[in-house]
């Protein structure tokens, strides 16, 4: 008999998501073939070594998590979410959203900083 260890029922799901690490210079797909709050598992190829922890994104979901290997056999990798400092998982697309802003805000500034030293 399996013992259930995990404090929240996942829930079964066949999604792709993505896995990056290295300042998001390196990207692979992956299945996430069940998911709750607190973690997933991934079925990613044994054949591609993971660092210990990275970000997942599920698209499908409009999520994005830092993930941290909890287990790994074979193909499959079981990975726990790790708390965001502000404690509430932010969807993608804000995250996408909010570092547009926070350029367009950078540009603006230069803009008015090149303008004032004009004047």
């Amino acid at each position: 008999m399996i013992v259930e260890r995990r404090k929240k029922q996942r829930l079964r799901s066949l999604l792709g998501g993505r896995v990056s690490f290295n300042q998001k210079n390196c990207t692979l797909d992956c299945v996430v073939r069940n998911v709750s709050d607190d973690g997933a598992l991934l079925v990613i190829s044994d054949s591609i070594a993971l660092p210990i922890a990275f970000d997942l994104d599920i698209a499908r979901h409009q999520r994005s998590y830092v993930a941290r290997i909890r287990w790994r056999d074979g193909e499959r990798v079981g990975v726990a979410f790790e708390a965001p400092s502000s404690g509430e998982i932010v969807p993608l697309d804000m995250a996408r959203r909010l570092k547009h802003c926070e350029q367009d805000n950078a540009r603006l500034k230069s803009r008015i900083r090149q303008l004032t030293e004009a004047g």
